[in-house]
């Protein structure tokens, strides 16, 4: 692999706004039940409309108009008669069978709509289909183990809409991801009729979290049938697997957890003070608190200075003592203090010559 990023994101983070979501889910779970109760709803059009016309054509000289007929078939419903006995067979026949047959539908449409709101899991895969293809530009996250959540409230707090597919219903991370509002779908990615449902060909990327490496090829690989244009992200065990598969499938973005965790791995034992690290090309990149001493060349010089004449990036200034709130990315004209203390990223060999010139001194 040529590139491989992995950023640690400080700070406050843009997070959708909570009503939004729900509503948004709220407004699908209508829609979901307006379309189970949709046959039950056209029999009870047809039933008031057909009862409506019978009154209007059998009975010319009372000169009824629609809606009054309707309402008459509205009235025999509820088995109140909305005029005397008539003299027509299958008017009379309609004043016994309206009742039973209206009823019934009603009935029936209530306690489905009761059982829907009491038990709204069992539907939840329609309205969440729903949700899905009311989206665009969205990312499908496939597995929801831990790497899986970690990606996915990263996504959820960058504010990026996700649609989520896990195979395991008893997965203990799927309540929260039902609470956020975020589509889930309860499956094997590998059946081409979910990616579908999580409306894959028109999201902008999917990302492949599961451990099985074959299954996450394989749900690629159908991913970009559905959408030739889909960013790809795609989690393997092996390295030199991924890297063959993201050079010879086309795939964006291959990676191995071994090489995510490596160098995390190796500067965890070098210096406590490391917060951060990934590989760029052959280079190890590190992020380190510093403080800055009275002493060294890194006193009373600009962010602009250390930039141009050491090459290291100041991502964070905590002020020494109490003088200010700490300062994310700060402006390349801010003067560095003694006793400041810095996040600093730059090549491990660059913080290394740091610590030799007493430039400034690692946190420990």
């Amino acid at each position: 692999m040529n590139r491989l990023h992995v950023h640690r994101i400080r700070g406050p983070l843009r997070r959708p706004h909570p009503l939004r979501s729900r509503w948004r889910r709220e407004w699908c779970f209508v829609r979901a039940a307006a379309k189970h109760l949709r046959n039950r709803v056209i029999l009870m059009a047809a039933i008031l409309i057909g009862g409506g016309l019978s009154f209007q054509y059998l009975e010319p000289e009372k000169q009824h108009t629609l809606p009054r007929a309707t309402y008459y078939a509205w009235s025999l419903v509820f088995g109140e008669a909305p005029e005397e006995f008539p003299n027509s067979p299958f008017l009379q026949l309609l004043f016994f069978l309206v009742p039973v047959l209206g009823l019934t539908v009603i009935i029936e449409g209530i306690v489905d709509l009761a059982l829907m709101l009491r038990d709204r899991r069992r539907y939840e895969r329609s309205w969440c289909v729903m949700m899905a293809a009311s989206l665009s530009d969205h990312i499908v996250l496939v597995g929801l183990g831990k790497l899986g959540f970690r990606t996915y409230r990263l996504l959820h707090q960058l504010g990026e809409p996700v649609v989520v597919i896990e195979r395991n219903p008893d997965c203990q991370f799927l309540e929260e991801i039902r609470r956020d509002g975020t589509p889930v779908l309860i499956g094997d990615a590998r059946r081409e009729l979910l990616l579908n449902d999580a409306n894959v060909a028109r999201a902008k990327s999917i990302v492949l979290a599961t451990d099985d490496d074959l299954a996450n090829l394989e749900i690629a690989l159908d991913a970009r049938k559905l959408s030739h244009d889909i960013r790809v992200v795609l989690r393997m065990f092996d390295q030199n697997m991924a890297d063959k598969i993201r050079e010879g499938f086309n795939i964006h973005i291959a990676m191995s957890q071994s090489a995510i965790s490596a160098p995390a791995f190796a500067v965890a034992a070098i210096e406590s003070s490391i917060v951060g690290s990934f590989v760029v090309g052959e280079q190890l990149v590190v992020m380190q608190n510093w403080e800055v001493w009275e002493s060294g060349r890194l006193a009373f010089r600009t962010v602009g200075q250390v930039m141009s004449g050491h090459g290291i990036c100041i991502i964070e200034r905590r002020p020494a003592g109490s003088a200010g709130s700490p300062q994310l990315f700060p402006p390349p004209d801010t003067q560095l203090q003694p006793g400041d203390m810095l996040l600093i990223q730059a090549p491990y060999e660059k913080i290394q010559s740091l610590r030799v010139q007493k430039d400034a001194a690692p946190v420990r």
